[in-house]
């Protein structure tokens, strides 16, 4: 594969097992998260030495995220594919309305749909020297209007439809550049987020998913919002 790899949200859950299968696939991945030093990335770096780079990255922060693809640039020329995985719930996000924090919205909005963008924005001068570059944002059937069915969560759900909306934005603007932009609604798995009662194994949605964007990469799937098996999603 030999591909050059940016993943945002990498210090755990999908974000981590998507660094692990990129790093066994001989990659080399640019791993960000909030604490670039957790203890998943220090195994990972052990294991596979220069192919990671860790890199200090806050979704949230523009700043963060400049001084990241800077950084990013001093190891490498191009980039092939951005993985946008970070987001966070809010604390109150699974009560009710009349106990919602609806403040806490704000913050969730800013790392869920504004912060791919940011990332986006930052990184595109490597993206824009490959061959041919894909970003994936990590969204879910929650941000689906079409299949909505939830009566709660609004920081987590709005953040998601809106960042489609910002997904299929990047899509018309990069078309004409060579990069490919999707949305991904993963499935429901084992995570911190996803919980224990999950269906789906993290580590092995990833290594399906890496075979999606391989796929979406080199032309075979035309869908913009797709599921963990290609399949056109519902906005």
């Amino acid at each position: 594969m030999n591909k050059r790899v940016l993943i945002s949200g990498a210090s755990r859950g999908l974000g981590l097992c998507f660094a692990k299968k990129y790093l066994e696939d001989g990659c080399m991945v640019f791993a960000g998260a909030r604490n670039e030093g957790a203890a998943g990335l220090k195994e990972l770096k052990e294991k596979y030495g220069n192919l990671l780079v860790p890199l200090q990255l806050d979704v949230a922060d523009t700043k963060s995220v400049e001084s990241a693809a800077e950084a990013a640039s001093a190891y490498t020329a191009h980039l092939d594919v951005i993985i946008n995985n970070a987001g966070i719930h809010s604390e109150t996000s699974f009560l009710e309305l009349e106990d919602a924090d609806l403040d806490d919205c704000l913050p969730v909005y800013d790392v869920n749909a504004v912060g791919p963008i940011r990332v986006v924005k930052a990184f595109l001068p490597l993206l824009k020297k490959g061959e041919s570059g894909l970003v994936v944002n990590i969204s879910s059937e929650s941000g689906s209007i079409g299949t909505a069915e939830r009566i709660k969560e609004f920081d987590y759900c709005m953040s998601k439809a809106a960042l489609n909306m910002g997904t299929k934005l990047l899509h018309n603007y990069l078309k004409d550049m060579n990069i490919n932009v999707i949305a991904v609604h993963p499935g429901w798995m084992r995570t911190d987020m996803g919980g224990q009662n999950a269906t789906q194994d993290p580590f092995e949605t990833a290594g399906r998913l890496t075979e999606l964007f391989e796929e979406v990469r080199e032309g075979g799937n035309k869908a913009v919002f797709m599921d963990n098996t290609g399949e056109e999603y519902p906005w």
